[in-house]
């Protein structure tokens, strides 16, 4: 595509959103709270309305989440027939109030949570309480301390303090990346999640040119025809350096944040663009847009039954049914979505064996 038409897609999707992803700023002091709403932000479970469950039940910090498995003698990996429901042994004794206040206090807030699980939600749960703890008992109870320390280890120094977090370049933040990758010790954690909890972080220079490849910036890059690849063989490295040649007026953080307000179904009830062809004719830029929705048409493979597909066709599939099943009943025709099919409402209906394969396959294992 012509780089002058590439620069008028993104740009009028950044501008478009402008008043929503302006205000999703953070600041420093808040770096904890942050870590616990954006860290198991994955595989479709909304971390962010999570947090406000641990709120409501008084248990909304590192601290206190970290304590919960303090008196236990647990194995760090996740297990299923220990922790994979509600009515498994680890969320009975939480109820019985055998971790204390605050694992009762956790297991209310599971039990009252509305938004959506995702695939991995009990798994992401305990790696959400194993990361915790490992915080508590080695870095006060605190993200933005572990980050302080693993700076100080990389540069060899015994102390580094906020002032001097704060200052570090640009060349000096992606150094410690690549070298220290400080996302290893955080339980859960990879490198896209971190750049995430990291990446509106107002105070923090070197973050403006940190870039997520969500679900929503790869189906905006691919259907508009930015990218003639399908989404998922998009490479962070290379839609990174592709969009910081463009030179355009806007950092790579508000460029990827542009991008998925402008078409992540989570922002639906303003712009949901990019996700149904029905919604096209709205788009300013429409007559330039490729609008390549055949890459997210059910392929050949979709007509296999959910043991003969392959990791990948998996996830594939059960993203684009649960993203369907969001959008369910009356919103279904607003949207442009069409009705579930029959496999489709099977697989709905079966989510927890859904999920009891997706962790046979060991999705988001270390």
């Amino acid at each position: 595509m012509d780089s002058e038409k590439v620069k008028e897609i993104i740009c009028n999707a950044v501008k478009t959103t402008e008043p929503t992803w302006s205000t999703w700023g953070v600041h420093w002091k808040e770096l904890d709270e942050v870590f616990l709403s954006r860290a198991y932000d994955q595989l479709g479970f909304d971390d962010w309305i999570f947090v406000n469950f641990l709120r409501d039940n008084d248990i909304l910090s590192i601290k206190k989440v970290g304590s919960i498995l303090d008196n236990g003698c647990f194995e760090r990996k996740y297990d299923r027939e220990i922790a994979g429901g509600l009515e498994m042994p680890f969320y009975i004794f939480l109820k019985k109030g055998i971790f204390g206040k605050e694992g009762k206090g956790f297991y209310n807030s599971v039990k009252a949570f509305d938004g959506r699980k995702g695939a991995a939600f009990w798994k992401l749960l305990w790696q959400m309480l194993v990361c915790c703890n490992y915080l508590k008992k080695n870095y006060n109870s605190s993200f933005s301390y572990y980050l302080k320390e693993k700076y100080a280890e990389y540069e060899n120094i015994d102390k580094v303090t906020d002032a001097d977090f704060l200052h570090i370049t640009q060349k000096e933040w992606d150094s410690f990346k690549e070298n220290k990758k400080p996302w290893n010790e955080l339980y859960g954690v990879g490198l896209n999640v971190f750049d995430y909890i990291m990446g509106d972080v107002l105070e923090l220079e070197f973050v403006k040119n940190s870039y997520k490849l969500d679900s929503a910036n790869q189906r905006f890059l691919t259907i508009t025809g930015i990218f003639e690849c399908n989404s998922k063989d998009l490479n962070h490295e290379e839609v990174v350096n592709f969009l910081s040649g463009l030179n355009l007026p806007y950092s790579l953080r508000e460029i990827n944040s542009g991008l998925y307000a402008y078409c992540s179904k989570l922002g639906c009830d303003k712009y949901c663009f990019c996700r149904y062809p029905q919604k096209c004719h709205e788009c300013k830029v429409h007559k330039i847009c490729k609008q390549d929705f055949d890459k997210f048409k059910k392929h050949d493979w979709i007509k296999k039954s959910p043991e003969e597909m392959t990791e990948e066709e998996r996830k594939v599939y059960e993203s684009s049914v649960r993203d369907k099943f969001t959008w369910k009943e009356g919103d279904l025709e607003f949207v442009g979505w069409e009705p579930l099919t029959e496999d489709e409402k099977k697989l709905v209906e079966s989510i927890d064996k859904a999920d009891r394969e997706t962790e046979n396959r060991n999705i988001n294992d270390d």
